[in-house]
């Protein structure tokens, strides 16, 4: 079961979905990284949780109405997807459209395009709570990219409908929340016999990782990369 690091794991001393979270949490043992993406207002594809920087700059500039070099200037450490990718090196990266215009997803894969021609290892899968716009990437991405798509299920949807509406949509995996997917584990299964990847977020509880583990997901985004993989070799090691 591979971890990733959910936003990059930030540490002390280091904010949420930057290079050296990233880098940071790679460095210690994460298999991949999840992250967010914002399109800003002259089409760079930022990555950010929130709509403004409030939480991680100097200022709350709204990112979809500003441009990147004065977004860039209110939070030195934003990163572009750009960067993300090159950071990874390879490694299973999970960029979450933020819901936004149709253009966020032709903007993404014309991006991935680029870097793939320029030789760059990608191991991405794309994923969002905008049915829509995750259906968009889907439809954009030619075949010999080898982009993953997922639906995301939000907090208290069901597992089982997540996947169910994956189905319909054609996306290799389902993210549901892990609460919900405790509430159906089942869910597990019936993916896997559709082939389609299970990988919940936000597993910190050392239980549902081990349970996880058991149930046979592909991998899980946490908060936690390091204590996630004591608690998964703990659950190897002979007794």
């Amino acid at each position: 079961m591979r971890i990733l690091a959910h936003r990059g794991s930030p540490t002390s001393g280091t904010n949420e979905n930057t290079i050296p979270a990233i880098s940071g949490a790679l460095a210690a043992g994460a298999d991949g990284v999840e992250v967010d993406l914002r399109m800003t207002a002259d089409g760079v594809l930022a990555v950010c949780h929130d709509p403004d920087l409030g939480r991680v700059g100097t200022q709350p500039l709204p990112v979809s109405t500003t441009g990147w070099d004065e977004l860039r200037a209110a939070a030195p450490g934003l990163a572009r997807v750009e960067w993300v990718l090159a950071a990874a090196a390879g490694r299973h990266v999970v960029l979450e459209l933020k819901t936004a215009p149709v253009r966020s997803a032709q903007l993404l894969v014309e991006r991935l395009l680029v870097l793939h021609s320029a030789g760059l290892p990608l191991d991405v899968t794309v994923s969002s709570f905008d049915a829509a716009l995750v259906r968009a990437v889907r439809t954009l991405t030619p075949a010999h990219l080898g982009l993953r798509t997922a639906l995301l299920g939000d907090t208290g949807c069901l597992a089982t409908a997540v996947l169910r509406r994956a189905l319909l949509g054609g996306h290799d995996q389902v993210h549901p929340h892990i609460s919900d997917l405790m509430a159906q584990p089942e869910t597990v299964a019936a993916a896997r016999q559709a082939g389609v990847a299970v990988i919940p977020w936000t597993v910190n509880r050392p239980e549902d990782l081990r349970r996880c583990a058991l149930l046979g997901v592909q991998a899980v985004i946490t908060d936690v990369p390091q204590e996630a993989r004591l608690a998964l070799t703990a659950r190897r090691a002979p007794a």
